[in-house]
């Protein structure tokens, strides 16, 4: 009996367990790193959408004009609602002052069943003429 080599059962089903802990680990690690990666990707992909609408509201000649040109209708209404690339967007507009054109500030968010993933603000000033 002195001279027999090998593993104990007690020993065999030790070894099993650890691997399954270590493995039950890695398995948690690649899940936690795959859902990173698509919130990463929706986060990213808002953020353009975003930086789109305000780029076609930004080089419209009106602010009516550049809803239109989202397709949204409605005559410049001050917010709109629309889906774009798989986005819930919202444009919000504020009148600012009194200028020979018009001031807005805008404001275009960009959600995802129901978490806002992208908000971008910035000001545009539509028509008039300056006088100095």
């Amino acid at each position: 009996m002195k001279d027999k080599k090998g593993f104990t059962l007690v020993e065999v089903i030790i070894s099993i367990a650890a691997l399954g802990v270590i493995c039950a680990v890695l398995l948690r690690l690649f899940v936690v790193a795959g859902d990173t990666t698509r919130r990463a990707a929706d986060v990213q992909g808002a953020q353009f959408a975003a930086a789109s609408v305000v780029e076609t509201l930004a080089g419209a000649d009106t602010y009516a004009d550049g809803l239109a040109a989202l397709g949204i209708t409605g005559g410049g209404e001050p917010s709109a609602a629309f889906a774009r690339d798989g986005y819930d967007m919202r444009v919000e507009a504020e009148r600012k002052g009194d200028y020979p054109g018009v001031l807005y500030r805008i404001k275009v968010s960009a959600s995802k069943e129901g978490k806002t993933l992208a908000s971008i603000e910035t000001a545009k000033y539509y028509g008039g003429q300056a006088h100095d």
